[in-house]
């Protein structure tokens, strides 16, 4: 697991030496010296750089949206996995998503149609706090173990939208 950038050097000095034809005759050079810099670093659900798949935030099969929708990721289902060198500050956030216009204003888009659903994602269980694209969830890294980040969503009561898959891409930025 590439936790930061690591940096090695093998530094062998070259020394003129001058050696006269007796037997058994060894030769010794200076130490090498072997280095290594541990950088600040961190790493999302074990990943490295690049355009990447998280997982999936899934609200289940419904018939209306006359009540609230709720759903959790988990686990190995969604959630978010950020593991830092000990001692550095991050911070995780979500961007609007590709049919909202904000992140106050986030929408779902039937696949093979125009039709959309508004939904949120929050920070927590409570569902008070959005999770946004500037604020998001702030984290500090005491140690190297892995922080595990759950988005919880929330679907209001609206309009029943046509019947279909509903769906929407949202940017994960994990800034540090």
């Amino acid at each position: 697991m590439n936790i930061g950038k690591v940096l090695c050097c093998w530094m062998i000095p070259v020394w003129a030496q001058t050696v006269s034809a007796q037997n058994d005759l060894q030769v010794t050079a200076p130490v090498t010296l072997v280095r290594v810099q541990i950088v600040n670093g961190c790493q999302l659900n074990n990943l490295g750089s690049g355009v990447v798949a998280l997982g999936t935030l899934h609200f289940g099969d419904v018939y209306d949206l006359d009540s609230l929708v709720d759903a959790t990721t988990s686990l190995g289902s969604g959630s978010l996995q950020v593991r830092c060198t000990p001692g550095t500050s991050a911070k995780v956030t979500l961007g609007s998503g590709l049919y909202g216009s904000s992140v106050n204003d986030r929408k779902m888009r039937l696949v093979d149609g125009t039709a959309t659903l508004s939904y949120q994602l929050y920070t927590s269980s409570t569902r008070q706090t959005i999770w946004d694209d500037v604020m998001g969830v702030s984290l500090l890294f005491t140690d190297d173990n892995v922080k595990s980040l759950s988005i919880y969503g929330r679907i209001p009561a609206q309009v029943t939208p046509a019947a279909g898959h509903y769906y929407d891409q949202v940017v994960v930025t994990l800034t540090y």
